[in-house]
């Protein structure tokens, strides 16, 4: 039998088949577009959060496929009301402090389907190379998730070496990775969104046009002395993804590469605070101006055929700020006013890749704009707490979402150049001119170092010594 099929001998037969209709006028409503006829069709599903596992159908429109039940049974997490959350999700919901897929049934489940790929040999029922890329990508998040759980429990080593097989065989040719399409570019191909900032409509999105030009008016910045401009967000992420930061002044490149001549230039970026023992801003570094723009681009990492980290062109998430408008006083802590000034301060717009709409092929591009209202689970400074094994003060599950969007101004709570946190990466108290930002010396340094960076790490000898052992 075929993995996925169904036939009259199968105890479950009578239920599937139900099962199959239910899908079958789903499909019928739900499918937006097709790939070629050579390429797997895809469901677009509705529901922004699916409570059933007929909706977990990202590989085939069979819910009960392979690849459907593997990357449902590691992504699915489940609310104390039932629903169930994780669906096209940009990474996991696991915390440092998680528990789930380590006990049980959840451990169970994922064992079983990860034996049922192993075994059947599933990594060929679906040839691919972007869908594959993408569930390395996913089973490689959960394998350096387990790293990072304290113990060497029997669950937790069974788990690392049927994901490092499972990663292994899905691995892609360096040549198959240099040809994964570019979700930026298809996503300005496909015009869904405005190009530039409108003024007149602060909350309408845009997605820069010459973003990643080389010499267009966006401009890649790079730490003074080296290491990564956006560190805290490559950790978070275990070095898997590239992130880069850009900047854009009002006017030409030019406008852009003067302003951070004169930036690198100013003699006392920092001043120390003899109350606080600790360095500050200097409330006289040059502003930038009204107007200007700031850019975060996240890019997938993937191991391929022989073993060996590859940059991709999958672009992963894309976040932007325009300030447009400068608060004059230079915040010290975060606190009610703060914020307030930040979110007034700035209009902030973030763009995801969606599992469903690169698989279809989707008209309207891979990146989908994230709505003012839109909420999620805090992954990115959590702390480590499972908001579903520790919820809220014993609330329900949904308190622990928080706004998109308004996250931005927690971080970035400071005017203007101020606002730019990959300023004071390595900043050390005494010796406040420790760092600063300069226009990148190198496009793809980010790329290597990052690279580096993850050679370095244990999971990274962890995975590599099971991918050659087995």
């Amino acid at each position: 039998m075929k993995v996925g099929s169904i036939s009259p001998s199968n105890p479950g037969f009578s239920i599937s088949l139900i099962l199959l209709l239910g899908a079958v006028i789903v499909l019928v409503c739900s499918i937006v577009e097709t790939r070629s006829s050579n390429t797997p069709s895809v469901l677009i599903t509705v529901a922004a959060r699916p409570e059933t596992p007929e909706n977990w159908r990202l590989y085939n429109p069979d819910p009960n496929h392979i690849w459907n039940r593997l990357y449902r049974s590691l992504y699915r997490r489940v609310s104390a009301e039932g629903k169930e959350y994780g669906y096209d999700e940009l990474d996991p919901l696991l915390w440092y402090s998680t528990k789930y897929l380590l006990s049980q049934p959840a451990n169970a489940q994922a064992l079983a389907d990860l034996d049922e790929f192993l075994s059947t040999h599933a990594e060929k029922a679906i040839t691919d190379p972007l869908q594959r890329a993408i569930m390395q990508r996913d089973l490689w998040a959960i394998f350096d998730w387990t790293t990072e759980i304290s113990g060497n429990a029997p669950e937790k080593l069974k788990l690392q070496q049927k994901l490092a097989l499972a990663i292994r065989r899905l691995a892609l040719s360096p040549e198959q990775i240099s040809r994964l399409p570019n979700t930026y570019q298809q996503t300005i191909a496909a015009k869904t969104f405005a190009s530039s900032y409108q003024v007149t409509r602060p909350e309408q999105p845009f997605l820069p046009l010459e973003l990643l030009q080389r010499q267009g008016p966006w401009v890649l910045l790079s730490a003074r002395g080296g290491g990564l401009v956006a560190p805290l967000h490559a950790e978070t992420f275990s070095d898997r993804s590239v992130f880069r930061i850009f900047i854009h002044l009002p006017g030409d490149r030019e406008a852009t590469l003067d302003y951070l001549k004169n930036l690198s230039l100013f003699p006392r970026p920092w001043i120390f605070d003899p109350a606080t023992h600790r360095a500050r801003p200097n409330p006289d570094l040059p502003e930038f101006p009204v107007g200007t723009q700031l850019a975060m681009v996240r890019t997938m990492l993937l191991i391929d055929s022989t073993g060996k980290l590859a940059p991709t062109n999958v672009i992963e998430d894309i976040q932007v700020r325009v300030h447009h408008t400068i608060p004059r006083d230079v915040a010290e802590a975060l606190n009610d006013t703060s914020r307030v000034e930040a979110g007034r301060s700035m209009s902030v717009f973030e763009f995801k890749f969606s599992r469903v709409r690169l698989f279809a092929g989707s008209a309207s591009g891979s990146l989908r704009a994230l709505a003012k209202g839109d909420t999620e689970f805090p992954l990115f400074m959590s702390h480590g707490v499972d908001v579903f094994e520790e919820p809220s003060s014993g609330g329900p599950l949904e308190r622990s979402l928080r706004v998109s969007l308004d996250f931005c101004a927690s971080c970035h709570f400071r005017p203007g150049v101020h606002s730019m946190l990959s300023r004071s990466r390595t900043l050390v108290p005494l010796f406040p001119e420790a760092t600063d930002l300069l226009p990148a010396w190198d496009p793809n340094y980010e790329i290597n170092e990052t690279m580096g960076q993850k050679m370095r790490q244990y999971n990274w000898g962890l995975l590599e010594g099971l991918w050659r052992s087995q």
